[in-house]
């Protein structure tokens, strides 16, 4: 966030090349919605260019992903961003919106919600279907579990193949 000129939240809304320009060849601008602003004056709707290959280090925007962006600005006041910035989209960007914090909307106005965010989906509870009772011994819980005839069988079958391995076994005198 230090080095950035611009922090912000973004929706991408429209994607254009601009091949020959005077800020130098090969650029992409894209039409960005902000939602909510951390650093620099920004205004609600706001351009960005980038370096059209990311071989020369330009950004891929995707149109209508939100994104945490860490800009730049030209000494025209363009923005600008590239592959060393830790822009990124909002949705992957937990790390970075706890320290940000909510931010405030374009024109300084506080933002009450994070408007990109979508709740958290928990799964409801699985439904009760009359099992048996926990019994409760010194505090802890302990769920009864009928012995199933197939465990019951293992078991006498183990007992009787380790008794048969002893008693075949020579037993060892002492000299």
């Amino acid at each position: 966030m230090e080095r950035a000129d611009a922090v912000f939240e973004a929706r991408v809304e429209n994607v254009s090349a601009d091949l020959a320009s005077s800020s130098g060849p090969g650029l992409v601008r894209y039409d960005l919605e902000v939602l909510r602003q951390w650093k620099g004056e920004l205004k609600a709707a706001v351009q960005l260019s980038s370096r059209a290959s990311s071989a020369a280090c330009g950004r891929s925007l995707t149109i209508g992903k939100v994104y945490v962006i860490y800009a730049s600005k030209q000494d025209d006041g363009q923005l600008t961003d590239n592959l060393c910035s830790r822009t990124r989209l909002a949705s992957s960007a937990d790390e970075d919106l706890a320290v940000l914090g909510p931010g405030s909307a374009p024109g300084n106005r506080p933002v009450a919600e994070p408007t990109s965010r979508e709740p958290p989906r928990i799964a409801p509870p699985p439904p009760d279907l009359g099992g048996p009772a926990p019994i409760s011994r010194s505090g802890c819980a302990v769920a009864s579990e009928p012995v199933s005839l197939a465990r019951l069988v293992c078991l006498v079958c183990l007992v009787c193949l380790v008794g048969r391995a002893r008693r075949s076994l020579p037993l060892r005198r002492r000299a």
